[in-house]
């Protein structure tokens, strides 16, 4: 109880007051929602026209990601924590579905790929996306879907994530690469020929 008792401290520290500006709000929902997109419209970017290296990083932070939020998903089987609203506690500033709390899907998936990089020794990068993942994991609390400690679960399972992979990728990542590769040029020749994309 003590710790869930810090759990709800810090998410009234941090959830959006009554007296929030407009400008606040506006703000931490964008945090919230939308860097995903812009996330993802990266990493798409990064594909489509980065080098061989340059796509090999990009699937294996996708490889990690999707493992982490598999194992996420079966913590959240065994520890169903509801969300802040469900309780009835603190202000909620967007819809969200009464799913299990933790750990928070957006920061397994911002700091699976930060941690990603920064194991890669892409440091800037990867520091640039660790503190993005962090401004989101306030956003998320800030909007009133998610409780802090369903951000420090996530950071943790990333991270033991990203250790697994950084030992099994050096095995996995050409026959994964070839296949990988296989269907971009099947689904992408056209472009590919064109130069548009490499």
């Amino acid at each position: 109880m003590l710790l869930e008792n810090l759990n709800v401290q810090l998410f009234h520290l941090i959830n959006a007051p009554i007296t929030a500006s407009p400008l606040d709000i506006h703000f931490g929902i964008f945090m919230a929602n939308d860097t995903l997109y812009l996330l993802i419209f990266s990493l798409l970017i990064a594909w489509f026209l980065g080098r061989y290296s340059t796509k090999a990083l990009v699937l294996k932070a996708v490889v990690t990601t999707v493992i982490a939020l598999l194992i996420g998903y079966l913590v959240s089987l065994i520890y169903p924590h509801p969300r802040p609203f469900v309780v009835e506690t603190g202000q909620t500033l967007i819809a969200h579905a009464a799913t299990a709390s933790f750990p928070s899907n957006h920061m397994l998936i911002f700091s699976s790929i930060a941690l990603c990089y920064l194991f890669a020794k892409q440091v800037k990068l990867g520091l640039a996306l660790l503190v993005l993942a962090i401004m989101v994991a306030w956003a998320r609390i800030y909007v009133g879907v998610h409780f802090p400690f369903d951000m420090l679960g996530a950071l943790i399972i990333a991270f033991l994530t990203n250790l697994m992979i950084q030992q099994l990728w050096p095995r996995f990542q050409q026959p994964i690469m070839d296949i990988a590769l296989k269907i971009y040029h099947y689904f992408f020749a056209f472009l590919l020929n064109k130069g548009i994309i490499r």
